[in-house]
């Protein structure tokens, strides 16, 4: 994950108070238990250990949850974004508008594919997409949008499709953020033309430390994602040929041009994706109910920016984010991160830093200040610890921490 902690004490480290860390920001997502041990000491007596029937069960269970008639096992998101983009076409000269303010792996994954990431800037309120940033980008050469939900919360979708169809583009959800969330009664992983989901350890629904799925309405880009995603090979395909008197037993494709290589999920992590995914409703329910409770405490806290939860959808709070606006407040983001954590033991992390900040876009010539309301935002936002094991207590103690750490920064 490529969010970091922040805060400063003696040679320039955060230390925590004597008693050590109280409430640490999110060591995972989501518990794993003893139905996950059991699904895994079963997996093992099976033949397949790959691409077996534990990933058929997984993909079933998921594109029902997302209401699409496909879903596919992967590695991970970022190699799901990979097969999206080359499901789109993507190729060298096309641009594909998406945001910021997100893990770098949306966009080098258009990279991947040989087109140029053209960001804009997002939604001050969401840090969603700004659906009039994305109709002014368009060129003769945009070919695609990647929309991210961002924290647990869906873009803006239906204007964004509505700036795509226009211009007969196609629409990428980068839904690593919110499996199980809904926008207008429908469920992230349907808005677009295909999704991207992650079961990293820190995500709300996790498969071993690694995993993702690749949900789509296309029936044919449904046929091409095997083959993508499995090396290319077709099972089942005889070609006789003269010199031999064997048929081929599979043969090996290039989907529209495209290299294939191995996006495989083992059968162990998709039997405990099928355990987490049954308790995915009831995680969800918890964090809404821990981001609930900070809104409520922290509502008058003068210079705290509290997340926005847009009435078009559901938030489901894979991250809670609180602006510091530091005119207001009388101190700054970082100043309440270190003394979070350096005086009341409570661990916060700050947003994405903006993507074209990074090497690999300062290096292809991006230029800082390119969308300042993604700046703006990453220099004022920290992420309190919001996860469904936290205990009340816990909750508690967090709001106290922030209450009291404001007080003491306003002196």
């Amino acid at each position: 994950m490529a969010l970091s902690t922040q805060g400063a004490g003696r040679a320039g480290r955060a230390e925590p108070p004597p008693g050590g860390i109280r409430v640490r920001h999110q060591p995972v997502g989501s518990d794993f238990g003893l139905e996950e041990i059991q699904a895994i000491a079963q997996t093992l007596q099976q033949d397949a250990q790959t691409d077996g029937p534990q990933n058929r069960a997984f993909e079933a269970e998921f594109a029902s949850l997302c209401g699409v008639p496909y879903a596919f096992t992967m590695a991970n998101c970022s190699v799901a974004l990979i097969v999206a983009g080359q499901l789109c076409g993507l190729r060298g000269g096309d641009e594909v508008i998406t945001t910021p303010l997100t893990f770098v792996s949306t966009s080098t994954s258009v990279l991947s594919c040989g087109a140029t990431p053209v960001f804009v800037d997002v939604d001050p309120r969401t840090f969603t997409l700004d659906p009039d940033a994305v109709a002014a980008a368009i060129t003769p050469r945009t070919r695609a949008i990647y929309a991210v939900h961002l924290f647990g919360q869906c873009a803006d979708m239906d204007a964004i499709t509505a700036v795509a169809r226009r211009h007969g583009l196609r629409v990428i959800e980068d839904a690593a953020h919110v499996a199980g969330a809904t926008y207008k009664g429908r469920p992230a992983g349907s808005l677009g033309d295909a999704a991207a989901f992650s079961f990293h350890s820190r995500k709300n629904i996790t498969t071993l430390g690694e995993g993702g799925m690749l949900t789509t309405r296309d029936a044919a880009w449904a046929a091409k994602v095997p083959l993508l995603r499995s090396i290319g090979v077709n099972h089942g395909v005889e070609h006789p040929a003269a010199d031999y008197w064997l048929p081929l037993p599979y043969d090996v494709e290039a989907p529209d041009g495209y290299i294939p290589t191995n996006y495989r999920m083992s059968e162990a992590q998709a039997a405990v994706g099928r355990v987490q995914l049954r308790r995915l409703v009831a995680n969800n329910a918890r964090r809404r109910a821990i981001a609930r409770r900070y809104t409520e405490a922290l509502a008058d806290v003068p210079g705290l920016v509290l997340p926005h939860e847009a009435r078009a959808g559901e938030h489901i709070y894979y991250l809670y984010g609180i602006l510091v606006d530091e005119a207001e407040a009388g101190f700054g983001r970082d100043a309440l991160m270190r003394t979070l954590f350096c005086d009341y033991g409570v661990q916060t992390i700050t947003g994405y830093p903006p993507a074209y900040w990074f090497s690999v876009y300062q290096s292809r010539g991006y230029p800082r200040g390119l969308c300042p309301v993604a700046e703006r935002t990453y220099d004022r936002i920290l992420m309190l610890p919001v996860y469904a094991r936290l205990t009340d207590a816990e909750v508690d103690y967090v709001i106290e921490s922030v209450v009291g750490a404001a007080r003491r920064l306003r002196g």
